[in-house]
Order: structure tokens, then sequence, then C-alpha cells
């Protein structure tokens, strides 16, 4: 993928300020385009958009559990999505354990139209620096896209080169979806109670200490132990990644999974910022495996490669439409669009409780077949690896010559006896063994 023609820019000019977001190489409808414009217009709100920008670039440039200097260097590009009537900006914490996005909403995009693809976008020091600065009466035009773009402000220019996009955001960026559409909604916060709750947080340690979240009557707890109806929140330090946008926040949502993966979506005039963190803050989303399940689903990757070319690149994916336009029953078309999301192809909006359509600006489904579990599941599979011995049972060849027992009926009952299952299987998706079986079998 080549890299950007120029650094991202905010310029003065006679007639306010014009905000350039360079693009690199991106997939959109009409397939690979180098350097695309996605959007050429006024921010409704410019200050809001700038601040989640920066919330979305903060997060990028923070290592909230310290795990190797290599990972928290790995990218600080943002990936972008433009929706035809909404833009998506999307990055992950050096760590891999907090996933920030920022959806521009229709009525946060005053003129101008909104394009279809994936790409990176650069924010690269300079710029960030510049909107920080940004006051609150200018006039901000928008360009994500060459078009009128400059890395420079009046007195001084700075030119950034493209970071390829890395593996553990490919995967980080499949497994997020996944997380996230399991989730229900557990608590709301508006108004004043926002501000009151992140003042009540921890500001210091890294990723910090586990607390309790207790919402009641419309106003939030922080407590150092658990209570009935709280909510637990490890590594609470990881969501300063809301400090830029919190005097814009209208309402917060907490959102949690099964496992304890937690989202808090701030509701902002035009716009959402949406944070979510693993259960764990020293484990990174691109491990937590739920997604293998349904890469490993022959009919899942069937039925997806069935919508591909129906999938579109609305921003909210209808499963009606596709079930009429691919042909498809409803439950192919559920196990497609899962199938789908585990390759990279869509992302979840916890607001809407829809899909949409995002494809990633790399090899994703490449990157994704790469991880370990799911290669040696193939190798085992592949060279007999798997034994059926008995209806609902089977014998896998384990790492050291001895073998394993999966039993099970269906596909999310499957389980096995392998000392990691034992350890980690909860909340980090099947083994090898169970992932072998499956190749087997479907």
């Amino acid at each position: 993928m080549s890299g950007y023609g120029a650094a991202s820019a905010l310029v003065d000019g006679p007639t306010g300020r014009r905000l350039g977001l360079e693009t690199a190489t991106a997939l959109t409808p009409d397939g690979l385009v180098e350097r695309p414009v996605f959007f050429s217009g006024f921010p409704a709100h410019p200050r809001v958009f700038a601040a989640g920008l920066l919330a979305v670039a903060d997060v990028a440039a923070t290592t909230y559990a310290d795990l190797g200097l290599a990972q928290r260097l790995a990218s600080l590009d943002p990936v972008v999505t433009a929706s035809g009537d909404r833009l998506r900006f999307e990055s992950f914490s050096g760590c891999n354990s907090v996933h920030a996005r920022l959806d521009v909403l229709p009525d946060g995009l005053d003129g101008g139209e909104v394009g279809f693809g994936t790409t990176n976008v650069d924010i690269n020091q300079p710029l960030r620096s510049a909107l920080a600065r940004m006051g609150g009466a200018d006039l901000l035009h928008l360009s994500v896209g060459p078009d009128e773009l400059r890395a420079s402000t009046p007195d001084e220019a700075h030119v950034e080169r493209k970071v390829t996009l890395p593996d553990r955001w490919v995967r980080g960026l499949a497994e997020v979806p996944s997380v996230s559409a399991t989730m229900t909604r557990q608590a709301e916060l508006t108004g004043a109670a926002v501000q009151r709750l992140a003042r009540d947080l921890p500001r210091s340690g890294s990723p910090g200490p586990v607390v309790h979240l207790l919402v009641r009557d419309g106003a939030a707890r922080v407590l150092p132990r658990s209570l009935p109806g709280s909510i637990e929140v490890p590594g609470a330090t990881r969501l300063r990644g809301m400090d830029r946008v919190l005097r814009f926040a209208r309402r917060l949502t907490v959102h949690r999974d099964a496992f304890g993966a937690t989202a808090w979506v701030f509701e902002l005039p035009g716009a959402r910022l949406t944070l979510v963190l693993t259960a764990h803050p020293y484990r990174g989303f691109s491990g937590e495996g739920g997604l293998l399940l349904r890469l490993a689903s022959r009919r899942g990757e069937q039925h997806g490669r069935a919508l591909l070319d129906v999938l579109g690149w609305e921003p909210v994916v209808d499963a009606t439409v596709l079930s009429e336009r691919s042909g498809l029953p409803a439950e192919e078309v559920d196990a497609g669009l899962a199938w789908l999301a585990a390759s990279g192809r869509l992302g979840h909006d916890l607001t809407e409780g829809a899909w949409f359509h995002r494809e990633l600006p790399s090899d994703g489904e490449k990157v994704i077949r790469r991880n370990p579990r799911l290669r040696h599941a193939h190798e085992l599979a592949g060279t007999g690896g798997v034994r059926p011995s008995g209806p609902g049972v089977w014998s896998v060849r384990g790492s050291r010559g001895d073998e394993h027992t999966v039993r099970g009926s269906t596909e999310p009952d499957l389980v096995c006896t392998c000392p990691w299952a034992d350890s980690h299987a909860a909340g980090r998706g099947p083994c090898k063994h169970v992932l072998a079986v499956l190749l087997t079998t479907s």
C-alpha cells in the first residue's frame, strides 16, 4: 500500500481554517483507489469534531499496559470508513486493550457529500498540536482526502509517511465487532452526571486499579469493591481516552459482555465516541479469539462470500435487505454476517444495534488466518489429527504426541480436555483442538 502524498494539516485561510486529512490507498466500491477523497465540507460542530479526532489519536498514542516498545510504536494512524452519510475514525491503544471510534453522524456534517471506502488517515503530531489549539469561534472546512491538502501552518510544513496497519490492529478490528455485538446495556448517565463520573475515576496508574461502577437514580458511584448491580472496570485509567470530549458529552451509555469487556458510548453534538475495553487490561483484543469459531465454519464462510456482492456500503447493514438481494434465508444471512465480521469486513454500532460495512486497507483475511490457533487447527485437520471415538466425541492429537478429548453435540457446546482450554477458554474463544474438530466435521 502506498504512502501518504503529503501530511495532514490545519491551515489558516482568509475565510476560516481548513483541516486536510491525508488518506492512503483505500478499498472502495470501485476497488483500490489511491488517496481517495471521502469528504469535503464543513463539520457542524468544529470543536466537537476536533476533540473527538484528538481522542482517537490519544488512544493510538497511549499504552496502558507495558507490553514492549515494538507494540507501543506499532501504529498511530487511525482507520477511517466513509459510509455515504457519516465518517468513522478508529484506533487501538499501543497495548491493544482499548479500541476507540469516533462516529461523525449526518447531523454533524454541514454540507458536502460523503464517499464510500476504508483506509488509513494521517494524524501526525504537528496536526494534533494545531487541533488542540483551535479556538471556539473557528469556522472549519474539512477535507478527508488529498484535495487542497498541505501539511502546514502559515509558517511551517511537516511531512509524514504511511505506517503499515499492524497485524494486531487487523485482528482487533475483526474481534471488537464480535465482542460488541454480544453486549447488553448496563447503565446510562446524562448531563452533569457524566462529568461527575469522570472526576471520580482514577487518573494515575497504568493500567490503573479495578473499580466498580454503581449507577442508581441517574447518578454513578465509583467503588473500590463490588456491590449488587455494580459494573467491574479493571484498569480504570484506560477510560481517560474520554477526557477530550467530556465537556461536550450529553449522555453516556455503558455496555458489557458476559466475560467482562465493556463499552462506553459518549453521545456528543453530531457525533459519538465509543471506547471498548478488554475484560483484562493485560490482554489485547488481537488475542481474544472469539472470532475463531466463525472463521472455522465453512458454511459461515460460504454464506459470507455469497453476501459480499450485495453487501454495499450503507451506514447500517440491513439483514432483511441482504436476504432479499442474495436469496439466502435469514439464518444463513446471520451466519454469513458473523463470518464477515470475523474476517474484518464489518464493524458494529452499539447505539444502532447494527453492523456497518468496513473493508480493511490491507489483506485482513490473510492476517486473521495467520492466527496461531487457527493455523494449528488447519494443520491438525489436514494431517489426520482428528479421529471420531464415539457419538459426539473426538480424539485430537496434542502437540507432544499425546491426545485430548473433545466432546459436544453442537458448535458452541464443544469442550476440550487440554490444559489451555481449562485455563484460558472462558472469554478467549476455542482451543485449537475444538477448532480442528469443527474444520473436520463442517
